[in-house]
């Protein structure tokens, strides 16, 4: 989380055109009062979007409330004398109060317990004459607050499942912002670095700290799992790690964490992709007994060559059997043995099946 005393905008970094379409979309709402939802992996900067969002409008003057699900805040006042009992809808309401025009975000609103999705529905529902009447009539304290949800992409399961209400969700759906991953927005990456490496140089009070161009190429090639996020915790440890006045390449490997280079199945042979997978059957195994390896990766290749070949020929045995090389009878017994083998395994036979399945 940015500091208070951070402005928001000053870390928004939008070179890629994944980001630029995000900033559109931040510009386009800033001056409505809609509720927003933004979506995106843990990570990817979320709340920055909807803090840039609230001090990009009207409502800038005034508080951004930020909280999680059950409502817990260091922004919301804990509970007064006079108030019964602090149950998790209490919570929201004193949030509720606390963005009292400004802006009110919770946090992976999917996880937000149905009766508090009731009172998140009327905080945001609109009121007046022409306000859509809703089935649950209980009174509920009025608020002038703008509601912006933040959840990860699978709010659509999520509905399907009755975990979130479809009512809470088509009010939120209208504006939806999506953050891309970072490994989609690699054009913003020199730039997003620099802007946190700079920004912990200034927290610790340490001379002005440059990143080589090989170091950038080292961060340009690192996956990026978590985001933005891995991005900060990165830079921190680089400005704490690096006693002189740039960061070099060497510097980034050794704060990075190790990753197996993914290399694209195109620029793989046949022979190396069964190289790599018969290297992680034989590391998850270790320490285990191994039996029948080799009539095991025989009988993978032999399954999806058949269905594929019978695929081709239209179930057609006297085809497939030309196209293999093989006589009708030995494809006959080859097929039969593969589909109609329903011995038990034993424990080790499964787990050896596991692993040789398994990523």
């Amino acid at each position: 989380m940015l500091r208070k005393t951070a402005r928001a905008r000053d870390f928004l970094v939008a070179r890629s055109p994944a980001m630029r379409g995000v900033l559109d979309k931040v510009q386009r709402w800033a001056d409505g009062d809609v509720p927003v939802l933004i979506l995106g992996e843990h990570g990817t900067g979320r709340e920055l979007i909807a803090r840039v969002l609230h001090q990009s409008g009207p409502r800038r003057e005034r508080r951004f409330v930020a909280v999680r699900p059950t409502f817990d805040s260091s922004d919301v006042p804990a509970r007064g004398a006079t108030d019964v009992g602090d149950d998790i809808d209490d919570r929201a309401q004193r949030a509720l109060r606390a963005a009292n025009g400004g802006t009110l975000l919770v946090k992976d609103v999917v996880d937000v317990p149905a009766p508090t999705q009731r009172t998140l529905r009327k905080a945001i529902r609109p009121r007046g004459p022409r306000a859509p009447r809703d089935r649950d009539t209980s009174p509920l304290e009025a608020y002038d607050v703008r509601v912006v949800g933040s959840a990860d992409l699978d709010l659509e399961k999520a509905v399907a499942a009755k975990i979130l209400s479809r009512d809470l969700y088509e009010q939120l759906a209208d504006h939806t912002i999506e953050v891309p991953p970072l490994r989609d927005r690699t054009d913003d990456l020199p730039e997003l670095a620099e802007r946190w490496v700079a920004h912990y140089v200034g927290e610790v009070g340490r001379s002005k700290l440059s990143i080589a161009a090989r170091a950038h190429a080292r961060l340009a090639q690192y996956p990026w799992p978590g985001n933005v996020a891995e991005l900060k915790s990165i830079a921190r440890r680089l400005v704490v790690n690096v006693s002189g006045s740039r960061i070099e390449a060497g510097d980034v490997d050794e704060v990075l964490p190790v990753v197996a280079q993914r290399v694209p199945l195109d620029d793989m042979s046949f022979e190396d992709m069964v190289k790599a997978k018969l290297a992680g059957f034989l590391k998850r195994m270790d320490g285990y007994p191994v039996h029948d390896l080799y009539d095991k990766v025989l009988e993978r290749v032999e399954r999806p060559l058949f269905d594929l070949v019978l695929e081709h020929t239209g179930g057609n045995q006297l085809k497939a059997a030309d196209i293999l090389g093989v006589n009708r009878n030995t494809l006959r017994k080859k097929l039969e043995s593969l589909g109609l083998d329903k011995k038990k395994k034993s424990k080790t036979s499964e787990r050896e099946d596991e692993a040789l399945d398994g990523d």
